[in-house]
């Protein structure tokens, strides 16, 4: 991947790290179902019309099924799963937890992806290493109550669908322009929450702090960085894509420390470390990658 390949990566892992944060105060007042609307429709009102203008969209409704099966997979269940999950944990743990992406995508990539598998003995290690951290997250800082424990497994499965998708958006869209992949998820996640959203409309008028969360988590961290996303998935593979999202739970914790006071503990950083070495040997390729 190139030196600009690097930055993007870095830019969107920063993006999407302030993502858990922003999702916590929005719960503070508005339903996770709701969250997950106001987020995926703000992010499609911003991609639709760029859209329509590439002409993004027209190849990839020729197969409807395709696109929404993958749609519904990597975006919607995902989305749905972590924001009902962060009612219950701190943001940095689910910043770290969907970080163990990278690891989903090795262990799927055995079976559904041969060009995406771990290479060797540092691939299985990797993904030992990583998984070890899974379970002293659970052992230690999801130990409060089974709450705690419910929340941890529904956004670790978030991670999974993620992981899924992304195995799907390079076998059965790597051709199709990202722009147009990015959008059509948002357009197929907004069509699936708009019911069960409107039936659960709080009592009391949203806060400020709540309503500028879910306007932030819309446009600048999943309109943007979707495009970007699915334009590293396409170029460099989703083994290479997924390595924004074991960077994104180290700005997650940065974040969630700094603006909202969550206690770091040895255990998370532990955790966060074992993960973030995990995903990195396991996303390793046997060729060498030109910088």
């Amino acid at each position: 991947m190139s030196r600009r390949g690097w930055a993007e990566l870095l830019v969107l892992a920063a993006m999407w790290g302030a993502v858990y944060p922003l999702i916590e105060v929005a719960l503070r007042d508005l339903p996770p179902v709701i969250v997950v609307l106001g987020r995926v429709l703000l992010a499609a009102l911003l991609l639709v019309p760029l859209a329509i203008r590439n002409g993004a969209l027209g190849p990839l409704w020729k197969r409807p099924r395709a696109i929404v099966e993958t749609a519904l997979v990597q975006s919607t269940a995902p989305l749905l799963l972590l924001t009902v999950g962060q009612q219950y944990v701190p943001s940095g743990i689910a910043g770290i937890l969907v970080g163990a992406q990278p690891l989903f995508v090795a262990v799927l990539a055995l079976r559904f992806d041969p060009a995406e598998r771990p290479q060797g003995w540092p691939g299985v290690l990797g993904i030992l290493l990583g998984f070890a951290g899974l379970i002293l997250l659970f052992g230690v800082d999801l130990r409060g109550g089974w709450h705690a424990l419910l929340g941890g497994a529904l956004v670790l499965v978030a991670a999974l669908g993620y992981a899924t998708g992304s195995i799907m958006i390079h076998k059965r869209h790597a051709d199709a322009q990202p722009l147009g992949v990015a959008t059509s998820a948002m357009l197929v996640t907004t069509i699936a929450t708009a019911v069960p959203a409107g039936l659960s409309l709080p009592d009391q008028v949203p806060s400020t702090a709540a309503l500028a969360a879910v306007g932030v988590l819309g446009i600048l961290c999943t309109g943007l960085p979707l495009v970007m996303f699915y334009t590293l998935i396409a170029q460099a593979g989703p083994a290479r894509a997924a390595l924004a999202f074991y960077l994104s739970p180290a700005f997650a914790v940065a974040f969630g420390t700094i603006f909202l006071s969550e206690e770091l503990t040895v255990s998370a950083v532990a955790g966060l470390a074992a993960i973030i070495a995990g995903s990195a040997l396991a996303a390793r390729r046997a060729e060498s990658v030109p910088t």
